[in-house]
């Protein structure tokens, strides 16, 4: 009787203990430090350790190096991907001898090590619409050990060292890594001061065309601005500043009469830089290279023999057919209902005025912060505003926006060292004649799209795209203009991935805090969620969940320990948008720190029970 009730007590134990390696390596599993070294090693014995002593009749100490009555060892295969904990310890009888002079008698009891305490790491991948945000502002092109530089840097021979280069290789690693995974599908939102889309049209040199968007919800008057129609127009912004300053313009920009009172100096310049843009740019591009082959090509018509302002009209009509030539009559009312806005958001953007505005017609003194958060949805399509961007210089003489979007052309070596340091206008626009005709709009945002070679098609974007940002940095525009793109996908799971390296240009930070503060990454992740958006229609899916990362590239990025660390890193996006997780904030110092964060962030890690014997399956 003495031996059958001891025998079944030491079973008892050792399913005890057997049930606890097996619930502890669930734990281990989930930490998956793979025993990386001497700390993970302990972090993964006292995890263990608090499941057995839970588990177990007698508490044994932390320290097991001096407790001779248990061991405890923890290994992980990495070529299996399998923990495996084996356990002992001294357990005493249930029943002893009553002879006098004998201890009570005990035996060492341990799991059984082939079928318990193994969990083996499995990766399984949900439906997933991911869509990098990625930063292709000048700062993208430093070099990457350059803490110091925010700027546009001309390339050089370290030009793969460049920012720019890490992300676009760890974006393409990450694409390919993913190739056999159907469910995952992902998109891509460059952006410096707007995002660059590919539009369908050709330039009238015959290369492509790209167009500069955004999505927000404009304050009146400038909800009323026809943004496309005015993105290649020249309006005399100097003549009025220097109108104002004098005390001719009592009324303020957006109130003077300039058809009233100036009418030819209106529609001059609106013809006379249309004309310009002909002659410096597009004739060269064509090989026409002088007024009379512009006339002969067609291209141009002679109107009269002087070029006077007074007039009212350039010397030269071009591009009467296209439907923005700014003299058809059909344009009048555009221009008299529209110019003043469009000379009131010249000086917001450009006078140097304001220190809360950047170089975006959507600034501070224009946006509806809560009436875009409250259509985020329901107002994708009428809050979407993307205009034509005229391919030239950035200079003022062909845009009023010219400020924004400005990456293609650095791209296309529209703009450059060269170019920038050429020392006229007339010069910088027979440097960029040469690249018109080949244009190519990129970088340029990628939807999601149901073909099935769609991630193919975009890896083979990004890596034989030949990318040299430019431009300011503006990230709260990127991750607003992302929501049109996250609602078409049909994924149960929504992820934007934001990367960049630098701060906002001043002003569009002010608007980012401002956004950020009133709710908008948790209306994003909400609205992407809401079942009453897909039936209304808003959304192709309500996702089962939607998240927001923010990554920041940082050659000399520290271990962050506290909140007021993180705070100082991220400012709003800890505090506001990620309401204090630090899980969703990744500070990475190099390419093999940025792609392991990346796969991190994106496949979800589950651990199963194994029989070590067939852990290789």
């Amino acid at each position: 009787m003495l031996v059958s009730i001891n025998h079944t007590q030491t079973m008892r134990d050792r399913a005890r203990i057997s049930e606890a390696t097996n619930e502890a390596s669930l734990a281990i599993i989930a930490l998956n430090n793979e025993n990386a070294d001497k700390a993970a090693i302990e972090q993964n014995r006292k995890m263990a350790l608090n499941y057995i002593n839970y588990f177990v009749y007698q508490k044994i100490s932390d320290d097991l190096v001096e407790d001779a009555d248990a061991s405890i060892n923890i290994e992980y295969n990495k070529d299996t991907k399998v923990y495996s904990i084996a356990y002992k310890q001294k357990v005493d009888s249930l029943t002893s001898s009553k002879d006098k002079g004998k201890e009570n008698q005990s035996m060492i009891v341990s799991n059984k090590t082939e079928s318990y305490g193994n969990t083996k790491k499995f990766d399984r991948y949900d439906s997933f619409d991911i869509a990098f945000i990625s930063d292709f502002s000048g700062s993208a092109t430093c070099q990457y050990g350059d803490t110091s530089c925010n700027d546009y840097s001309p390339p050089n021979g370290n030009s793969d060292q460049q920012r720019l280069q890490y992300m676009k290789q760890a974006i393409a690693n990450i694409i390919n890594n993913f190739q056999g995974h159907s469910e995952i599908k992902f998109a891509l939102v460059p952006y410096d001061i707007g995002v660059p889309v590919k539009l369908d049209a050709k330039n009238p040199a015959g290369g492509e065309s790209y167009g500069c968007s955004v999505m927000y919800k404009l304050q009146s008057p400038y909800d009323k601005v026809d943004y496309n129609f005015w993105a290649n127009k020249n309006i005399a912004y100097a003549r009025w500043s220097s109108l104002k300053e004098s005390g001719g313009m009592r009324e303020g920009y957006l109130d003077y009469d300039y058809l009233g009172k100036y009418a030819n100096t209106v529609t001059y310049y609106l013809d006379y830089f249309n004309y310009r843009y002909y002659s410096q740019i597009i004739g060269p591009a064509k090989g026409l290279n002088n007024d009379n082959a512009l006339e002969r090509s067609g291209l141009c018509r002679n109107r009269h023999q002087a070029e006077v302002l007074n007039m009212g009209t350039a010397r030269y009509a071009c591009g009467e057919n296209s439907p923005d030539y700014p003299l058809r009559p059909e344009n009048r009312k555009i221009i008299e209902s529209q110019y003043g806005k469009v000379v009131q958001l010249y000086d917001y953007m450009f006078s140097g005025k304001y220190s809360d505005v950047h170089y975006s017609f959507a600034n501070t003194r224009t946006v509806d912060v809560q009436g875009t958060i409250d259509a985020l949805f329901s107002g994708i399509k009428s809050n979407t505003i993307t205009f034509n961007r005229p391919i030239s210089p950035t200079v003022s003489d062909f845009s009023p926006f010219f400020g924004m979007c400005q990456s293609p052309l650095y791209s296309n070596n529209i703009m450059s060292e060269k170019v920038i340091n050429l020392p006229t206008n007339h010069r910088r626009f027979l440097e960029a004649s040469k690249h018109i005709g080949t244009f190519k709009a990129s970088p340029h945002l990628v939807p999601f799209s149901k073909n099935g070679n769609h991630n193919s098609d975009l890896l083979n974007y990004i890596q034989n795209g030949n990318w040299q940002p430019g431009g300011g940095t503006d990230t709260i525009t990127a991750l607003l203009r992302t929501v049109p793109v996250m609602a078409n996908g049909s994924a149960n799971n929504k992820m934007m991935i934001i990367i960049t390296d630098g701060k906002d240009d001043a002003g569009a930070d002010i608007l980012r805090d401002n956004f950020l503060d009133e709710g908008v990454c948790q209306a994003i992740t909400a609205g992407l969620t809401s079942a009453t958006n897909k039936n209304n229609g808003y959304i192709e899916r309500a996702a089962n969940t939607a998240t927001i990362h923010y990554i920041k590239l940082d050659p000399n990025a520290a271990n962050l320990t506290t909140d007021e660390q993180y705070e100082q890193v991220y400012g709003k996006w800890f505090t506001k948008c990620m309401n204090g997780n630090r899980e969703y904030l990744h500070e990475v110092r190099d390419y093999q720190s940025l792609f392991d964060t990346m796969i991190k962030i994106i496949q979800t890690e589950t651990g199963n029970f194994v029989n070590k014997d067939e852990s290789n399956q």
